[in-house]
């Protein structure tokens, strides 16, 4: 058995025109990082290029990166661990972490956080195509996501423009969060020093 996997290549200017995003970063890391799944039927050996993947059994627990593990599991050979995913009920989780009265606190999210969201949106949006029931799935879960962003981001934003900068200001934020952190931090500083010079800011 012979399998390839295809490479989706973004409309536009090529990555080797512009910087990559953040967002792009970070998916690339984690597509490549190592996934759990677990067979639900036995996986003949296959070769993708020059790899050989498999024989699995039925049953099955291996670890492979996750794009290679996402195949395996769109193709109906295996499931994802359920630590590996993010889903509804734990998406609600964080949002009425996020959405406590009173808290100025920015919670700890799992560094997968948002990569997990977008493929949580993707497979949702996918699943409501074909099926217009789950309609209300995805509202919800576009919904929460709308929320825990918006209070992530102004309390974000509070953090940049107060110019502080410590690993305790920043532990709880994940990747793409102190991207932003840093972009915030370094325009306010560099607006106030337009403003009042730059021996006032020192």
């Amino acid at each position: 058995m012979e399998l390839t996997f295809g490479l989706v290549i973004p409309r536009g200017a090529s990555k080797l025109e512009r910087e990559p995003s953040i967002v792009e970063i970070v998916d690339t890391e984690f597509e490549n990082s190592p996934s759990r799944i677990t067979l639900l039927r036995e996986f003949p050996e296959t070769r993708i290029g020059d790899r050989t993947l498999g024989p699995y059994r039925m049953g099955q627990e291996v670890e492979l990166s996750l794009w290679t593990a996402q195949h395996l599991v769109q193709m109906g050979y295996a499931r994802f661990k359920d630590e590996e995913q993010l889903t509804l009920n734990t998406l609600s989780t964080t949002h009425y972490k996020e959405t406590l009265p009173g808290s100025r606190q920015i919670p700890k999210l799992p560094r997968t956080f948002y990569f997990q969201l977008r493929r949580l949106i993707k497979e949702l949006k996918g699943l409501e195509a074909k099926d217009r029931t789950k309609a209300r799935d995805l509202d919800k879960a576009l919904a929460l996501s709308r929320d825990i962003v918006n209070i992530r981001v102004k309390k974000i934003a509070s953090l940049g423009a107060s110019g502080e900068q410590t690993t305790e200001v920043t532990a709880n934020l994940t990747v793409e969060e102190q991207a932003l952190y840093e972009k915030v931090r370094e325009n306010v500083e560099s607006w106030k020093k337009d403003i009042l010079g730059r021996e006032s800011t020192s």
